[in-house]
């Protein structure tokens, strides 16, 4: 299905009902009180006009109280997506007969192996999977291959295949003992996801400085009617029950961290389109292809430090000391200010430095005020 030019991501709730460890948000599984009233949301998309996205997601949508009417009513003139843990079967059969898998975008079943052996859970989960897809939804089982989880996913692999389960590898994003995830996976790690070469959009880029529709086609709505930029800038714009000043056109990004969607929503150059396409190849384990792209971004933008930096990494991992440190030092000249091309240049002239202490580089607009 084609995705409407106009989306919004609708955080329902923070409240889940589970906890994994990995999670950022806190775990609370009381019952949702705060809740919006679905015609604010209706009468703001109808006052911007055409038809739109609507991402449902917390949290878990499905604890929202009656999340299968809100999907009703949203279906009738716009399409949906959801985020899920896929918990709630009863809501889900609900859900599976009630909503027009047509008026689906996509459903992202997110598969927490952990917390669901701890519940007992797991052959309710593949339960409510072919609920789902025996009626023609669209869905895409998630697994969060956090990096204590590497040999256990290809086990699960293998073991939901049987039940006609399909998994796909999800890159878990942040930092473990200092090293950034998911550019510091090992080589069983990136074996996995050299497999399915979509992982490596699930990457969390820096697109400081980049013209994005942000605010303008694309928004967050927060559980209180609040609408900001986007999931990952949190400027306020006013509240679907109130006045929403929304942009007039596209405006450059405003962060240092994308969680999400931006690399659908952001105008860039080629050079940029490159160093992207390197940084997705990193995370699947293709280096050739990576290097390829980094240099493809050089050549259109000699000083992108971030495109020479990375080049740096992949020199030292390919033994070429001194070309590595050549390339950290034509990054560090570009733009000093960045503090990673220090860092690499200091660990490469220590003794004891190894080529998976050096850092990859992930801002796509390097300049004056990156890093």
């Amino acid at each position: 299905m084609t995705a409407p030019t106009r989306h919004i991501i609708w955080n329902m709730t923070r409240k889940c009902n589970f906890s994994c460890h990995y999670c950022y948000f806190p775990h609370d599984n009381s019952p949702v009180t705060e809740t919006l009233p679905i015609e604010k949301l209706l009468n703001f998309m109808d006052a911007q006009g055409g038809e739109w996205l609507v991402g449902l997601t917390g949290g878990e949508p499905f604890i929202y109280p009656d999340f299968v009417n809100i999907c009703a009513r949203l279906t009738e003139r716009h399409i949906i997506g959801v985020d899920t843990n896929l918990s709630v079967s009863s809501r889900i059969a609900e859900f599976a007969q009630t909503i027009d898998p047509k008026r689906v975008h996509d459903i992202y079943a997110s598969l927490h192996i952990e917390e669901r052996r701890k519940r007992k859970g797991v052959d309710a989960f593949i339960r409510n999977y072919h609920t789902l897809k025996e009626r023609g939804f669209p869905i895409i089982v998630n697994y969060v291959v956090h990096p204590s989880l590497t040999k256990q996913f290809l086990e699960d692999r293998e073991f939901l295949a049987a039940q006609g389960v399909t998994i796909v590898p999800r890159p878990f994003k942040g930092r473990i003992d200092g090293r950034k995830y998911p550019e510091a996976y090992n080589d069983e790690a990136k074996a996995i996801f050299s497999e399915y070469t979509e992982a490596g959009t699930k990457m969390v880029f820096n697109f400081r400085g980049v013209p994005c529709h942000g605010g303008y086609t694309f928004l967050r709505l927060e559980p209180d009617g609040t609408v900001f930029r986007c999931p990952g800038d949190r400027t306020d714009m006013g509240s679907v029950g109130g006045n929403v000043q929304l942009e007039k056109g596209l405006t450059p990004c405003k962060v240092d961290r994308c969680p999400c969607q931006g690399v659908h929503y952001v105008q860039m150059t080629e050079a940029q389109e490159q160093f992207v396409e390197g940084m997705r190849n990193v995370v699947t384990g293709n280096l050739n292809a990576a290097r390829q792209a980094f240099s493809h971004a050089t050549d259109h933008d000699p000083t992108h430090s971030a495109a020479l930096n990375n080049l740096g990494v992949l020199a030292a991992i390919a033994g070429d000391t001194e070309r590595a440190r050549e390339l950290f030092a034509k990054a560090r000249a570009q733009h000093p200010h960045i503090a990673l091309y220090g860092r690499n240049t200091d660990c490469l002239s220590s003794a004891t430095c190894t080529a998976d202490a050096l850092e990859y580089c992930d801002i796509v607009a390097p300049d004056k005020t990156a890093g």
